[in-house]
C-alpha cells in the first residue's frame, strides 16, 4: 500500500513539474508578427529590404520577445487576398502595392497618376505630405485597415517592351502593355498603345508567351522577377510612382503595449529610410545589370517627358474624376504642384 501511495505521489509530482515547465516554456514563447509582400526575398530589393530592417529592429529592441516572420513572393496570397487576410488579422503587416490597395480604397490610385513626379525628391516629399496622412485616416474609416506609411520601392517606373525603343508617344502605338488597373488602361490608351489588365504574378508569363509585349514598373521590380529575360527595351520614362503602402491590422496594432508599439513605429521609420536608400542603390547599379543582360536603354529628356505628360496625365486625371470626388483629385494635383515648387525652389 505504501509503495502504491509512493508511486502516486511521484506521478503527481511529475505531472506538477511538467505543468510548471510547460507553463514556463509557453510564457517564454515569443510573439509572432507576420509580414507579407509580393516581391522576391532579395535583400537588395527595397521591399524585402524594408521587411528585413523592420524585422531586425523589432526583434533586437524587444530582446527576442517579438519575432517577425517574413512571407515574400505572394506566398500568402495575391494582392486582394493578402489585404483581406490583413483585415482578418491572419497577417499583421502587409506591404501592399498601390494597384492592389486601390481595389479596397480607390483614392490610393491617385499616387499612381502618371507623369506627375519629375524627380525622386518630389516623390519623397509627397509621400510625407498632409494629403497622404489624410488618406491614411480616410482609409481607416472606410475599410478598417490602417496604413502607417508609404515607402519608395525602386524609384519612378520605366517602360519596357519587346518591339522597339520608345522615345516619343508615337513609339507606343499598337504595343500591347500589361495594365495594373483601369487607370493604366486609360494612360496607355491616351498614349496610343493597347492595354491588357493582368495581375503582377502573371506578368512574367504574359510577356514570355506574347499575351502582352510590354509593361511599366520601377527597376527594382524588373530585377526582382528577372523581366530582362523576357524584355528587350527599357525607357527611363519616370512614368509612375514606385511605392508600397505599409498596411496593418488595426486591432493588432492598437492592442500592442505602448512600449512595443513605439518600437514597431520606429521599426517602420528606419525600414522606410532603408527602402529609400536601397531605391537609389538599385537605380545606380540596376541599369548596369539590365544592360549586361541584353536590355537596350533609352533615357527621356525633360522635354520628351513633357510630351508623354501632356497625354498621359490628363487622361488619368479625367478617369479619376469619374471614379471619385473631383475635389479630391484636384487636391492631390495641388499637393504635388505645391511640393514641386518647394523642392525646386520656384
Amino acid at each position: 500500500m505504501k509503495s502504491v501511495i509512493k508511486r502516486i505521489a511521484i506521478l503527481g509530482l511529475c505531472v506538477a513539474l511538467c505543468t510548471i515547465f510547460s507553463s514556463i516554456s509557453y510564457a517564454a514563447r515569443p510573439t509572432v508578427i507576420k509580414v507579407a509582400h509580393d516581391l522576391s526575398p532579395d535583400l537588395y530589393d527595397p521591399t524585402h529590404g524594408f521587411a528585413t530592417v523592420f524585422k531586425n529592429y523589432v526583434e533586437s529592441r524587444t530582446d527576442g520577445k517579438y519575432v517577425v516572420e517574413i512571407y515574400p513572393s505572394s506566398v500568402l496570397g495575391k494582392e486582394r487576398e493578402r489585404l483581406e487576410l490583413t483585415r482578418a488579422g491572419a497577417i499583421h503587416v502587409n506591404l501592399a502595392s498601390v494597384g492592389g490597395l486601390s481595389q479596397l480604397y480607390q483614392p490610393a490610385i491617385l499616387l499612381n497618376t502618371p507623369f506627375t513626379y519629375k524627380s525622386d525628391k518630389i516623390v519623397s516629399a509627397v509621400l510625407k505630405s498632409d494629403f497622404v496622412d489624410w488618406m491614411f485616416n480616410d482609409m481607416k474609416k472606410k475599410t478598417g485597415l490602417r496604413s502607417i506609411c508609404v515607402y519608395e520601392m525602386g524609384g519612378l517606373s520605366c517602360i519596357t517592351n519587346n518591339l522597339r525603343p520608345i522615345r516619343t508617344p508615337a513609339d507606343m502605338k499598337n504595343i500591347k502593355f500589361r495594365a495594373m488597373d483601369d487607370s493604366q488602361v486609360a494612360m496607355f490608351k491616351a498614349l496610343g498603345a493597347n492595354a491588357v489588365p493582368m495581375a503582377w504574378s502573371e506578368t512574367y508569363t504574359g510577356l514570355q508567351t506574347g499575351v502582352v509585349q510590354g509593361q511599366v514598373n520601377p527597376i527594382s521590380a524588373i530585377l526582382s522577377i528577372k523581366l530582362y529575360e523576357v524584355q528587350k527595351y527599357i525607357t527611363l520614362s519616370r512614368t509612375l510612382l514606385g511605392s508600397h503602402w505599409v498596411v496593418v491590422n488595426d486591432k493588432w496594432y492598437s492592442g500592442l503595449p505602448a512600449d512595443v508599439r513605439k518600437i514597431v513605429d520606429d521599426g517602420f521609420y528606419y525600414a522606410r529610410e532603408a527602402a529609400a536608400g536601397l531605391t537609389q542603390i538599385v537605380q545606380a547599379q540596376g541599369l548596369e545589370t539590365l544592360k549586361k543582360n541584353g536590355m537596350e536603354i533609352t533615357a527621356l529628356t525633360d522635354a520628351e517627358w513633357e510630351e508623354f505628360a501632356k497625354l498621359g496625365c490628363p487622361a488619368v486625371v479625367e478617369w479619376a474624376k469619374g471614379k471619385m470626388d473631383p475635389a479630391l483629385v484636384d487636391r492631390f494635383i495641388s499637393t504635388v504642384q505645391k511640393v514641386e515648387k518647394e523642392v525646386e525652389g520656384k
